[in-house]
């Protein structure tokens, strides 16, 4: 899963091609989670099918995909019924995993996350509660640190964002057991000089 937190919440801009699978298999690719009501696009079926129908619906285009799969030896087509499975589990889990009901106000104070409010601390949130049920990988992003200018007040302002957030995310998962077998990798740009550009 990928969180990102900028001023881009479709995670369509520039930066959507961190998160590409790369050499991998497309099966593999980061689903990006929007901050808001809605974190996955299109996540909701629409009113007039049911559960039920859309699991004949995907049940029948594996059984094609399957078909065609064996006839051409194309590993992609298998990507894409896992793709279409990924989605129909999501539609069950992610409206829970990102509902925040169940969320202590003391937990929302520890990562500096205010409910309703889409953010970078509510993103470190989120991404414990992916940790806890099962979620392999989570990718946060906060993409808006390459300044040029106002260095002082804009790294103030951004590490106040990050710092209380990332900090509370460790914490939160050491406390919870679940930091004995995640491992948690802070990236940061680098090789910048340490002064304003222009006059």
């Amino acid at each position: 899963m990928v969180l990102r937190s900028s001023s881009d919440p479709t995670c369509t801009g520039p930066s959507a091609q961190l998160w590409g699978s790369g050499f991998l298999p497309g099966r593999f690719q980061g689903v990006p989670l929007r901050g808001g009501k809605d974190p996955v696009a299109f996540l909701r079926e629409p009113d007039a099918i049911a559960r039920s129908t859309r699991r004949q619906q995907l049940d029948a285009f594996a059984r094609l995909n399957e078909l065609r799969r064996d006839e051409i030896l194309d590993p992609e087509i298998a990507t894409r019924t896992e793709s279409y499975e990924m989605a129909f589990r999501m539609q069950a889990s992610v409206p829970e995993v990102a509902s925040w009901e169940d969320e202590s106000d003391e937990t929302l104070a520890l990562y500096g996350a205010e409910r309703g409010k889409p953010s970078y601390a509510a993103n470190c949130l989120l991404a414990r509660r992916l940790v806890e049920r099962g979620t392999r990988f989570a990718q946060l992003y906060h993409d808006d640190w390459d300044h040029h200018y106002q260095l002082n007040a804009n790294i103030k302002k951004l590490a106040g964002q990050t710092d209380l957030a990332s900090s509370a995310l460790v914490l939160d998962l050491k406390r919870r057991g679940l930091l004995d077998d995640t491992l948690v990798v802070w990236g940061g740009e680098f090789s910048r000089t340490p002064m304003n550009q222009g006059g």
